[in-house]
């Protein structure tokens, strides 16, 4: 049974708690700089509760961490964590530039830690029957990637957090809809699709506000496949798969047919199962449906089991890396107003 700590007991937290609860792991120490937080996961799980990440990394006990605090903490911890020799999970994104993550990478690599980027949407039931069919679907054409996400940040007059510089969107998630929504998409199209070699970006942020609101790209690859990505905070309530305002989807073309996924709202994963479409040339089209599925639980059973087994993490910390790299191309390109190719660092 792997010994795991939690590192930050906010909102993102639960969900890794119940996935390694469900797994099988135990949870032996948990911190959060507030007091009372730690307290109550700790006290839930019978496990250590510090708010000092320090003590439980010294923890002989823990094997296995979890990093579920906000993004600009996430190097210093996660190099801590690759120094004290413990397995990591971090949650998206790796850090809040891609130089910070590029680092984390290399410290994993030179240690051969398991590092894993927390990325649960490749762990949807319709994701996985995704990357089966497009083995043998051929060369990728073309894909439509939205996320559009039920937030009104258009109409409402703003409120003095949200344009306070920085914002308690910009502290709290590290940038706006497109690192907060597009970088689950990013990885689904790393995942099914491969790496853009260059890119083109707009992003519409509201005056007042310090984070976008609205962002849109054009990603190239090395196959010839173009990608068109929009993310968008918007205010369409019955918009989606769902009819609840969460409104995100991949339509991969190929060259013998098209795939179309609808992911679910991510903090009710259990509600309803993503679905899938297969549409062959032959005309044949076929609907892969799925009960509710809680992609997390699969997410943190999959980590558990990789890490027991001596099996490289996936998504790996390059994974992580290589999101945050094409966030921030496309955020230049939005500024330069200019095609900029995707430069890795790693």
């Amino acid at each position: 049974m792997t010994a795991v700590g939690i590192i930050g007991c906010g909102a993102i937290s639960k969900f890794h708690q119940e996935g390694y609860e469900r797994a099988g792991a135990s949870i032996v120490h948990v911190c959060d700089v507030r007091a009372d937080a730690a307290r109550a996961v700790g006290d839930r799980y019978k496990a250590k509760a510090s708010t000092d990440y320090h003590v439980l990394l010294d923890d002989p006990n823990v094997k296995l961490v979890s990093i579920c605090t906000i993004a600009s903490t996430h190097k210093e911890i996660a190099l801590a964590a690759i120094q004290a020799g413990k397995g990591v999970i971090c949650e998206k994104t790796l850090t809040d530039n891609p130089a910070d993550s590029a680092d984390i990478v290399r410290a994993a690599q030179s240690s051969k830690s398991f590092f894993a980027t927390a990325f649960m949407k490749r762990f949807y039931p319709a994701t996985v029957q995704a990357k089966k069919l497009l083995g043998a679907m051929g060369r990728v054409i073309s894909v439509y990637a939205r996320s559009w996400q039920p937030w009104d940040l258009w109409n409402p007059e703003l409120t003095p957090d949200q344009t306070t510089f920085p914002s308690h969107i910009k502290r709290g998630y590290g940038g706006g809809v497109l690192v907060c929504g597009g970088s689950h998409i990013l990885d689904l199209l790393q995942h099914l699709v491969g790496q853009p070699t260059q890119v083109v970006g707009q992003m519409h942020t509201r005056a007042g506000m310090d984070v976008d609101i609205q962002a849109n790209a054009m990603l190239w690859y090395e196959s010839g496949a173009i990608a068109h990505l929009e993310t968008c905070w918007h205010p369409l309530k019955l918009a989606g798969y769902e009819r609840n305002g969460w409104d995100e989807r991949l339509e991969i073309n190929t060259v013998s047919g098209r795939l179309d996924i609808y992911t679910t709202i991510w903090n009710r994963p259990g509600e309803n199962g993503a679905l899938l479409v297969h549409q062959a040339n032959d005309g044949k089209t076929t609907e892969y449906r799925y009960p509710g599925t809680n992609p997390f639980d699969v997410e943190m059973a999959t980590m558990v089991k990789r890490f027991e087994s001596g099996e490289p993490a996936s998504p790996s910390a390059w994974d992580g890396y290589a999101v945050d790299e094409v966030i921030d191309t496309i955020t230049r390109s939005s500024k330069e107003n200019a095609v900029l190719p995707v430069k890795w660092r790693v």
